[in-house]
């Protein structure tokens, strides 16, 4: 049976203000070891209650809350009509929303389902980064990369040939795709688990089915087999992983690296100042840091490199 460290965390940040007439959608670590919370007033509902809508007739209010050396900036977005799911950085001081879901009504009607826009909250720009969106991730050289669940690689919305039929896509800024794991044979992936990046490290993925851990790098893919564990979000320093399971889970796990696989080693569990365990609702990862919301109080761990 592993271990459980018990490491005391204090918050980052507290959002009790700003969490009292809206509700958290998406967190994102920054660039600059800043921090980016989408929120919303009014949850839009499903379709026929399943389905996520992209587009809506009523208009619907978002915040964007950006946390940078001790300052906080609030962004007011009154009247969207996409239904956001993500957000990231991107450009300099710009962010990205993206919606999960695109249409593909014909070859000229194509939803363009990510969306830029300036610190202010004047829209830059948008495109398509294709249906069935489960991560987004945008590196520090502006690359954008997407990975898919189920729907993205299958299709549906209208997509007989979806864009994210091979898990996982990386583009430029503007939306330019650079890359795929279409000639990439090896595995199949069915759904993108989990997303993170490292600075000339390439780009880092964890798919189901076949459970592995992938790292695409110049157009190659390594790949690795983590010891009967999956995740959703999660941590890289040198030869050490840190991955969380997924909402409202406490245990946090660390692996190592032999060879080609990587090995539990011990568990983790994060505690608030009272000494109760961190229950995040919302996990958000940055190369070797993973962000949590728990409440209305932001937790940054990073992690150390065993080496």
């Amino acid at each position: 049976m592993k271990s459980i460290l018990k490491i005391p965390m204090n918050p980052i940040a507290n959002l009790n203000e700003e969490l009292k007439k809206m509700t958290p959608l998406s967190i994102a670590l920054g660039h600059e070891n800043d921090v980016f919370v989408l929120l919303m007033k009014e949850r839009i509902p499903l379709i026929d209650g399943c389905f996520p809508a992209t587009v809506t007739e009523k208009s619907y209010r978002y915040q964007v809350i950006h946390l940078k050396d001790g300052q906080k900036k609030v962004i007011d977005l009154p009247k969207e009509t996409w239904n956001y799911h993500y957000i990231q950085p991107i450009d300099e001081g710009q962010f990205l929303l993206v919606c999960a879901r695109s249409y593909y009504h014909d070859a000229q009607n194509i939803e363009e389902n990510a969306r830029v826009y300036d610190e202010n909250g004047r829209f830059i720009r948008s495109f398509c980064l294709g249906d069935g969106i489960g991560h987004v991730y945008v590196t520090k050289n502006q690359e954008i990369w997407t990975g898919y669940f189920d729907e993205g690689v299958f299709g549906n919305y209208g997509w007989k040939v979806p864009i994210g039929r091979s898990g996982l896509v990386g583009w430029d800024a503007s939306g330019t795709k650079l890359d795929s794991l279409e000639e990439d044979r090896e595995y199949s992936i069915f759904e993108c688990l989990a997303l993170n990046g490292v600075a000339d490290g390439g780009i880092w993925f964890f798919f189901s089915i076949d459970s592995k851990i992938g790292v695409r790098k110049e157009g190659r893919t390594s790949y690795y087999s983590p010891e009967d564990i999956y995740f959703r979000t999660f941590a890289i320093n040198g030869e050490t992983i840190v991955a969380h399971r997924g909402s409202g889970e406490r245990i946090l796990f660390e692996l190592q690296r032999e060879g080609n696989e990587y090995k539990i080693v011990r568990k983790i569990e994060l505690t608030k100042p009272n000494g109760k365990p961190i229950e995040p609702q919302l996990v958000n990862n940055r190369e070797n840091k993973l962000l949590f919301l728990d409440g209305d109080e932001l937790y940054m761990y990073e992690v150390k490199s065993s080496v």
